[in-house]
């Protein structure tokens, strides 16, 4: 017998976490065949909708469905899993239909029908001065003929004046129809809706639309079958045809839920083909690393022979996006090597390694063009901090002394020297410094040539490289060649990387269509500087767009996180301001919490008392509980102090979280992260910002160091999908947005 569709919705709380895998084997049986003994799947007495079905997933709770029969398939439309009374009340009320507007597949309610509404022109007349405007600045006939938003839903909608009452009120309603009510009252058109939306309207007077959603039209199955397909429709409905997807979506629950279920934009991002590389930016949660990774699978279905190459900025996040590819399509082929066909995954100076291993003895004349003099023996790693410190011991006598600082050398040396591969003081003297921030003369110039001539004759005599000569020289060598090792390259986490890196992407793959594809969000830089990505061979102008659309974080921990940069300047990579106006999410929960203590002990004790609360509720998985913190340092202490009170929580360094236990990390190993629940630790002003001494030599690099320290606030902040707590002892960090 032929294996049904199952047509599985994205609801938070569609399944009690008790019953899930009641729920799976349920669902999976009835895939298999709908006439198994046992699941009971019969039709409704008295039901609103003939193809309604009720089937037993246990001796309480019964599965209401919705059974569409074509001459190829049969499907089922999962409305819910009920108590057994609760599935037959709800299946008297509830028909599935097809909006009689945009064609997108609904539910309606025939219990209490819509009245057949008339809209007249208002009457003029002045409003009163004390009232609040209504948010969205259009009419309910407009929402209703232009959109397809059922005329009971849209005059309510239009009467609102709060922005808390309309994201609880959006959170009700279809997927589509929370998202386009947002938009709206964040003052997008109608027009930009229903492009975003991929809406068409069918043209009619409004009391026509209005009589249709009362008096809806006859629908086939077919036409209900086909609907699901539309992109508005997938956002809200995922249609899975098999065992395991379905185990995947049901037991993963909201933190599975980017496999199946897609913005209509990022679909569009998945499928669209481009002349050169292409580049989306959006801020924390709106779904870029969701859109790195179909898109990844995508290319990699299409063309199985094709070397792909997936990076970003660290060894942890390329670890987790390998796993998201194979949770994503376990079919999917992986390459191990570079350069053979199928998905290579690696952090970007793993490449860089990888490839400067990869050229053998012919390495040493790619050395030359970056270093100056060439070499083989580059197996060691340089500890940076420490040989820019024994090189100014060593050749720093001339260098102003505000300017003997690692940050500072480092920075000129990956900024400028690197990237223009510069080996003569004579280019030096001659090269322009774009970006910045400290000015150096003749003199100056010649102070930091000596000490960088100091820092590359350590190395050559150590035998070892930095990061950014590596992917500097694994950048010269495959231009020399002329190899090309990738046919695609995706970025994720690109506003981390540093001029070598944009170089090595560059190197990677051939200019052709779809050859780079880069995601990134300057709010995020919390380990690189300001560059301009034309400078580098990759020029993205025209071919950038952002995503608005929060989808981990509820809005009130969005605002809070959001506040944290409220009147900084962020610039993006080519080289424009970058705004999170319009930057929202479609999710509501409790306002973010910040409690302030006397002393360390006490934040410990509520520390314990809250972490031990959330995993002793039952409400969410033990591994979802985090505690975010600065530093090292203060992640031991939480451990150990939390430990003593009797709560045991596990210390996050590398590799994937184990379930069972709460984790504790610092801020930047949370990067690419997310938790049901987060307690953002210890953010007193002695623990944040941090190491701002280091860069004290400048002005402009100070303000650059205080925004990264702004920007991994908010990446720790945005980790919370559900609740966010935040504590301090003594006197909190200037960091906090002003309001707390």
């Amino acid at each position: 017998m032929p294996e049904s569709v199952i047509i599985y919705p994205k609801q938070d709380k569609l399944l009690d976490s008790s019953i899930k895998q009641k729920a799976y084997s349920f669902l999976e049986k009835l895939a298999q065949d709908d006439s198994a003994p046992g699941l009971h799947i019969e039709p409704v007495n008295n039901a609103a909708d003939a193809r309604a079905r009720t089937g037993r997933v246990d001796q309480q709770y019964r599965a209401l469905l919705f059974k569409l029969t074509t001459p190829t398939s049969t499907a089922y439309v999962v409305h819910g899993i009920y108590n057994h009374d609760d599935a037959y009340t709800v299946a008297a009320k509830v028909k599935l239909t097809i909006n009689p507007i945009n064609g997108l597949p609904e539910y309606s309610e025939t219990a209490a029908p819509d009245p057949v509404l008339t809209w007249a022109e208002p009457a003029a007349a002045e409003p009163l001065p004390a009232a609040p405007q209504p948010l969205i600045a259009f009419s309910a006939a407009d929402l209703t003929v232009s959109l397809g938003i059922p005329p009971t839903t849209s005059e309510q909608a239009v009467a609102l004046t709060s922005k808390d009452a309309l994201q609880t009120f959006a959170q009700t309603l279809p997927e589509w129809q929370g998202l386009a009510l947002l938009l709206l009252a964040d003052g997008e058109s109608i027009s930009q809706i229903q492009q975003e939306l991929e809406i068409m309207n069918r043209p009619m007077s409004h009391e026509e639309a209005a009589t249709r959603f009362v008096e809806p039209e006859p629908v086939s199955d077919q036409e209900l079958l086909d609907s699901f397909d539309h992109p508005s429709a997938q956002m809200g409905f995922a249609k899975l045809a098999g065992a395991d997807e379905l185990r995947r979506v049901i037991t993963g629950g909201d933190f599975s839920a980017w496999r199946v279920f897609l913005h209509p934009q990022q679909r569009t991002w998945v499928r669209g083909n481009w002349k050169g590389p292409y580049r989306i930016s959006g801020g924390a949660g709106t779904g870029k690393t969701v859109v790195v990774l179909h898109r990844a699978r995508r290319l990699a279905v299409e063309d199985p022979g094709a070397p792909i190459v997936v990076t970003t900025f660290t060894t942890n996040l390329a670890a987790e996006l390998s796993r998201s590819l194979e949770r994503l399509d376990p079919d999917l082929r992986f390459a191990d090597a570079l350069g053979a066909p199928g998905l290579h995954v690696k952090g970007i100076d793993a490449l860089a390694r990888a490839v400067v291993q990869s050229a053998g003895a012919d390495v040493s004349e790619a050395v030359a063009t970056v270093l100056g003099v060439g070499r083989t023996d580059i197996g060691g790693r340089t500890d940076t901090d420490a040989a820019w410190r024994q090189a100014v011991l060593r050749a720093g006598e001339d260098l102003d002394e505000k300017l003997r600082k690692p940050a500072f050398l480092a920075a000129e040396y990956e900024m400028v020297i690197l990237p223009h591969r510069i080996t003569q003081l004579a280019d030096y003297l001659k090269v322009a410094r774009a970006g910045r921030g400290v000015r150096l003369s003749r003199a100056g110039r010649k102070a930091v040539w000596a000490v960088v001539e100091a820092y590359r004759g350590a190395a050559r005599e150590a035998g070892t490289l930095d990061f950014a000569e590596a992917a500097s020289i694994a950048a010269a060598h495959l231009e020399a060649t002329g190899d090309r090792p990738a046919r695609h390259v995706l970025v994720d986490e690109g506003q981390d990387f540093k001029p070598c890196h944009w170089q090595l992407v560059r190197a990677l793959a051939p200019e052709a269509p779809n050859d780079i594809f880069i995601a990134e969000d300057a709010h995020q830089r919390i380990y690189g500087q300001k560059l301009m990505l034309s400078a580098y061979g990759i020029r993205t102008q025209g071919r950038s767009r952002g995503l608005k659309l929060n989808y981990r974080t509820t809005a009130q921990n969005l605002a809070w996180a959001v506040g944290v940069l409220t009147g900084q300047e962020v610039i993006d990579s080519d080289g424009e301001a970058e705004t999170m106006a319009g930057y929202l999410s479609a999710r509501t929960g409790p306002k973010p919490e910040v409690r302030s203590f006397p002393t360390l002990t006490a934040e410990l004790d509520f520390a314990a008392d809250l972490v031990g609360s959330w995993v002793g509720s039952g409400d969410v998985a033990p591994e979802t509980v985090a505690v975010l913190v600065r530093d090292r340092v203060t992640r031991d202490r939480v451990v150990a102090g939390l430990g003593e009170r009797g709560v045991e929580v596990r210390a996050l360094e590398a590799g994937t979280v184990k379930p069972g236990y709460p984790v504790a990390l610092t801020m930047h190993r949370a990067k690419g992260t997310e938790f049901a629940r987060v307690l953002l630790f210890g953010l007193s002003k002695d623990s944040m910002p941090m190491g701002l001494k280091a860069y004290d030599y400048d002005d402009e690099e100070l303000s650059e160091a205080q925004l990264r320290e702004r920007s991994l606030l908010y990446v720790a902040a945005s980790r919370a999908r559900d609740e966010l707590v935040v504590t301090y002892s003594g006197t909190p960090s200037s960091l906090l947005p002003a309001s707390q």
